[in-house]
């Protein structure tokens, strides 16, 4: 029974690690890019690097629909991508 509960014990705390290494990747800008760089290198695609001025306009436009679900392209300059899910 002892080495059972140690186990679980032992399992819970792994778990808990990885979901605590993954969650922390994307704590700033630059992690966000890291992670996502070192990703695409794997496929020789050049690296991103962060625009303010994109991010910006992202962060403006999204505030403007920030009481409401639906996803709408902004029709600006730059491409975007969407993604939604339920639960």
């Amino acid at each position: 029974m002892g080495l059972c509960k140690n186990i679980s014990v032992a399992l819970a705390c792994l778990m808990g690690l990885a979901l605590v290494h993954t969650s922390y990747a994307q704590n700033s800008q630059q992690d966000y890019l890291n992670a996502h760089n070192t990703n695409q290198a794997q496929f020789g695609v050049r690296s991103m690097t962060w625009n303010n001025t994109i991010a910006s306009y992202a962060q403006n436009y999204a505030n403007k629909w920030i009481g409401d679900c639906n996803l709408r392209h902004s029709n600006g300059s730059s491409g975007e991508n969407f993604a939604k899910g339920s639960g």
